[in-house]
């Protein structure tokens, strides 16, 4: 049995899910956690791209969302684009990654214990769950 997660991308203009990413197993901090934060690290959230752009980037987080998708899903299965407001699907964790200050902040909640476990930037989960746990 898989341990299952919702991923939420929240909206900088409303503060409302754009989308929600079904992942089948390795939902927990040190698997989905640990796997997010090192895509999201890369990132910086823009609004409008330069001609002379050489970061990795995301035009907003409507576009971090789409990015989601293509980084995580490579196949049937696994990975499954859920309805923006999707609860309840048999998750242990959810996570939400929203923007504050310009930066990226994931938020994740250990859903079966209704408790925050870990909110801040990509850097300090792989720090607390990645680095430590080698």
């Amino acid at each position: 049995m898989g341990t299952r997660s919702l991923t939420k991308i929240i909206s900088t203009y409303d503060d409302k899910p754009i989308t929600c990413m079904y992942r089948q197993y390795d939902g927990y901090l040190e698997g989905h956690g640990v796997t997010l934060a090192e895509w999201l690290e890369k990132f910086t959230v823009v609004n409008g791209i330069g001609l002379d752009e050489t970061r990795k980037i995301a035009n907003g987080m409507d576009c971090l969302a789409a990015q989601m998708y293509e980084n995580f899903k490579d196949g049937a299965g696994g990975i499954y684009c859920m309805h923006p407001d999707a609860e309840d699907s048999g998750e242990e964790y959810l996570y939400e990654i929203s923007e504050e200050d310009s930066e990226l902040i994931i938020t994740a909640t250990d859903v079966w214990k209704k408790e925050v476990i870990f909110k801040g930037m990509a850097k300090e989960l792989l720090t607390k769950y990645k680095y430590e746990n080698v």
